[in-house]
């Protein structure tokens, strides 16, 4: 069975990390009556999302400030894994690489991105 998929693009997080069949798709969402309205309320939560609900909460926003480490990391990787496995959340505990885009110039880097809790000790 060959199953068409669709690509879901959402205004608050962007494109999904997976695709969806229609049975799934018209499940979840509904169809929008007027593209007028669609276009508002897409415009509205995109800007919604721009912004940090407060210090520390990113849900819903497309936007995330995050620390990254890079360069020269291998001398000092067995010192990250120790401290990365001291975390108290399990997510944090991981070597995550990541790769950002930055909002002010769109550069790009990829580096080991660090919870915020790990960056002092891992700078010491």
């Amino acid at each position: 069975s060959n199953k068409a998929m669709y690509k879901i693009v959402r205004p608050t997080t962007g494109e999904a990390p997976r695709d969806m069949n229609i049975e799934e798709l018209t499940r979840k969402y509904s169809k929008v009556s007027s593209l007028k309205e669609a276009k508002i309320d897409w415009e509205d939560d995109y800007e919604a999302s721009s912004k940090q609900n407060g210090k520390s909460c990113s849900v819903g926003s497309r936007l995330k400030e995050v620390n990254v480490l890079g360069g020269a990391i291998l001398p000092v990787w067995g010192n990250i894994q120790t401290v990365l496995s001291k975390q108290a959340r399990q997510m944090d505990k991981m070597l995550r690489i990541v790769r950002v885009e930055t909002t002010s110039d769109n550069r790009r880097f990829v580096g080991l991105h660090l919870p915020n809790e790990a960056v002092e000790t891992v700078l010491e």
